[in-house]
């Protein structure tokens, strides 16, 4: 490796080192005699709130904040749960009032431990008010604006999804392509978790880089270069139509780094712009590294892709390549085998028959993903076309549905892992990269032997 590129990498790895280390002696805002205090104040609604059966959650950015008529702080970020009407969006002004406190971490119903702190954390949200009461100032939205136009964008493609589909087909496609596993509903999202499925509707990475590969494949009958090209402008206007947020961004980012895969035709060069991508997310913020499952996931969904979906592939031979059907299983279960250890100590829930409900559904989650995108973006246009895409879509649902809940219902299809230590699946990543770059420098000391033995023999 040359001088400059061991200069290049120098840098950038210490720039992130730093900055993580910094963002761990990051201390919350402080608010003088708020905490813990019925408050007063107002604010803008900085993101675009999420919605459940019974309520919503907004993140406000408070612009004033009292305790009675003592004034607390400024421009800090809260988290508020409200009733579900009347509906926010980003950028509406708001006044609220309610108890302010400071978050705490919990155990899932399998008693694993999840650091809400410090998932809130990462996107500057130190303060939360459980019970808020909410209400609209009459004044003129001040969000950014391509921010909201983006917003407004993943509003009407879910509207045209509610439209089309109907329910629960609709929330099983937002899920999908949007994330919105809110819409789902409690007992559903509990079938997908017993059959171990949920990544499918809650990591919208690891959705994102099963799209990027299939649409890649579904164009290789163009010549090289403009299949990439193309592929990348469709992860490019699926990430806008489904509301660009910092996920999406994240996600959209990852899976172009898979795309380039073809274009440069050397996986270890694909391995280095993973890491170089990598890199620059945690300059730009430190705190995904540990409390963002969604950017975690999508680094190891793009590193099973690269690392496992061509060996996969080679093997699959009793599959046939007709529709790209081979290529779309290995990449399916490339990325499933390398994002599986860390959701097992996420979630710690192993489902029994999820291997058999994962080779029935997840080969059919690309064509789905595609179907639901065309219908939520046909219907943009009109929606008695997007009727025509959206049966093809709604079948595809349906076979997903059927086979969740049936399968659901199987006694003993979860068990539950008692929570382990983080180092065994730090130890399971860690063999996969040796034994990559072993059969690297094997292929390269027999390809350096056989074009030696070449040349002699042709002197």
């Amino acid at each position: 490796m040359k001088r400059g590129v061991y200069i290049f990498w120098s840098l950038f790895i210490s720039i992130a080192i730093m900055r993580f280390v910094f963002s761990l002696f990051h201390t919350a805002p402080g608010i003088g005699d708020c905490l813990k205090q019925s408050v007063n104040g107002t604010g803008i609604v900085a993101e675009e709130p999420t919605f459940t059966e019974s309520g919503q959650a907004l993140v406000v950015t408070v612009g004033d904040l009292y305790y009675g008529n003592i004034y607390c702080a400024s421009e800090i970020q809260v988290r508020m749960k409200t009733k579900l009407y009347p509906r926010f969006t980003y950028g509406k002004n708001v006044q609220f009032t309610g108890k302010l406190n400071e978050p705490f971490n919990f155990k899932s119903d399998s008693g694993k431990a999840f650091d809400y702190k410090g998932y809130l954390a990462k996107d500057d949200i130190y303060y939360e008010i459980k019970s808020a009461q909410v209400s609209s100032i009459p004044l003129e939205a001040r969000g950014n604006l391509i921010t909201s136009i983006l917003y407004e964008l993943k509003r009407g493609f879910v509207d045209n999804l509610n439209i089309t589909l109907g329910e629960p087909h609709a929330a099983l496609a937002a899920g999908l392509v949007v994330g919105e596993k809110a819409a789902l509903g409690k007992d559903l999202l509990n079938d997908f978790r017993i059959v171990g499925l949920i990544h499918i509707v809650v990591l919208s990475g690891f959705n994102i880089t099963i799209v990027a590969d299939a649409l890649r494949r579904m164009l290789s009958f163009l010549p090289r270069v403009w299949g990439i090209i193309i592929g990348g402008l469709g992860i490019t206007s699926f990430g806008i139509l489904v509301g660009g947020g910092a996920t999406v961004v994240r996600s959209c980012f990852m899976s172009g780094v898979a795309l380039s895969a073809d274009l440069i035709r050397r996986d270890y060069n694909v391995v280095r712009a993973l890491g170089f991508a990598g890199l620059l997310m945690l300059i730009q913020n430190p705190n995904i590294l540990l409390h963002d499952p969604s950017f975690q996931l999508s680094f190891l969904a793009t590193l099973g892709l690269i690392l496992l979906a061509k060996p996969l592939e080679d093997r699959l031979i009793f599959i046939p390549k007709k529709f790209s059907l081979r290529g779309t299983i290995a990449t399916t279960f490339a990325t499933q085998i390398f994002v599986s250890p860390f959701i097992l100590y996420m979630m710690g829930q192993i489902s029994i028959i999820g291997v058999v409900v994962n080779i029935l559904v997840l080969p059919f989650i690309p064509i789905t993903m595609l179907f639901v995108f065309l219908t939520g973006a046909i219907g943009f246009v009109s929606l008695s076309l997007s009727q025509v895409v959206g049966w093809v879509a709604h079948l595809l649902l349906s076979y997903e549905l059927f086979m969740v809940e049936n399968f659901a219902r199987l006694p003993y299809a979860a068990a539950y892992v008692p929570q382990f230590s983080i180092w065994w699946v730090v130890g399971f990543y860690a063999i996969f990269p040796m034994i990559y770059w072993k059969n690297e420098i094997i292929r390269s000391f027999i390809s350096i032997r056989f074009r030696k033995r070449k040349i002699s023999q042709e002197l």
